[in-house]
């Protein structure tokens, strides 16, 4: 027996150097090798070992085949050198998701969630979110892939704002984060909507004004209105070459117009970009119209109109009605006439 248990220890010696024991032991630590190894002294390692060999190996092959593929994720900013954004108010950043299989072992629909907390949004396909979705079919064996997320802070705030990434594969299983430190920009920009809401065809216009509020100058000042899907603008691009401190640039109206053919909320922006002293800067204020069609608002008027109508009629009828059965109600029963009773009254002569 004893020979016949050596025999099959190296066998089961052999399979590890087949498959990898490095792997192994990183798979153990993953499933909880302890646990493992306390329920098979429980049971009795020498019966398992003396018994059966081949059970054992292939239990271990089994193991091999369901481990997961370990990721490593990494979340920096674009710009090298750096290891957090520093943006002004409604600057825009971006961050670099870097996520690398470090494993033999492809890792398949790879799932990203990336949040942001009070005073800081994502931008995604032209608005302004929370929280936005992603997922990588898959990264093969000690490759890497990556991806950028848009960012800008909307409040100043002198604690960092923060960006979180959960990550897994099939479910979200771990978390990185960074931050964003906000800084007040010397530019001074003031924007505004003229209308919320335009008939389809309709026009709009967004005004823009400019002031340099700190002590150095401000250079290479470009300005554009940008639009999406729902609205057009001829407005072009608004240059100032710098502003010297304390220097203002007068309100300037960008015109657009609605599409005849669409309706609901569209998004827009301004953009600014400019150069100071650490550096050029890119500002993005966004808006929302509602394109709403004539015709709809005609019929709605004339729903309102029918209802009002059709209730006052209603009204009315139930008021004739009810005089009607007062009238029918005094003609069937008529007051009925009693003689008035002679009483004496106390005291007198009879």
């Amino acid at each position: 027996m004893g020979h016949i248990k050596i025999v099959g220890l190296v066998k089961i010696v052999g399979l590890v150097k087949i498959v990898g024991l490095v792997k192994i032991v990183g798979l153990v630590k993953i499933v909880g090798l302890v646990k493992i190894v306390g329920r098979i002294k429980m049971i009795g390692l020498n019966k398992i070992i003396g018994k059966n060999c081949i059970l054992l190996a292939f239990a271990l092959i089994l193991l091999l085949s369901t481990a997961n593929a370990s990721l490593l994720v990494n979340v920096s900013p674009k710009e090298p050198g750096i290891s957090a954004l520093s943006l002004y108010l409604d600057e825009t950043g971006q961050y670099e998701i870097e996520v690398f299989n470090d494993s033999e072992i492809s890792a398949t629909n790879v799932m990203f969630k990336i949040s942001t907390g009070e005073g800081l949004k994502l931008i995604d396909k032209g608005s302004e979110k929370t929280t936005i979705s992603t997922i990588i079919e898959s990264i093969e064996p000690y490759e890497k892939e990556s991806f950028l997320v848009t960012l800008k802070p909307t409040e100043l705030s002198t604690n960092n704002l923060f960006v979180y990434v959960d990550y897994g594969i099939d479910e979200y299983t771990n978390l990185s984060a960074t931050y964003v430190l906000v800084e007040e920009s010397p530019l001074q920009i003031n924007t505004s909507l003229s209308k919320t809401a335009l008939d389809t065809g309709g026009e709009g216009t967004v005004s823009l004004s400019l002031k340099n509020m700190g002590t150095k100058s401000i250079q290479n000042i470009k300005a554009a209105l940008i639009v999406f899907g729902g609205l057009e603008t001829n407005a072009g691009i608004v240059t100032v070459s710098s502003l010297a401190p304390g220097e203002g640039y007068e309100a300037k109206e960008f015109l657009f117009i609605a599409d005849p053919d669409v309706t609901g909320k569209v998004p827009l922006l301004m953009q600014i970009v400019f150069e100071d002293s650490k550096g050029i800067h890119v500002i993005e204020k966004y808006f929302a119209v509602e394109i709403q069609s004539r015709e709809t608002i005609l019929y709605l008027i004339a729903g309102i109109i029918i209802l009002l109508v059709a209730v006052a009629i209603i009204s009315r009828m139930r008021d004739s009605g009810s005089s009607k059965k007062l009238e029918k109600l005094v003609e069937e029963k008529p007051l009925e006439e009693k003689p008035l009773e002679e009483k004496p009254l106390k005291g007198a002569v009879k």
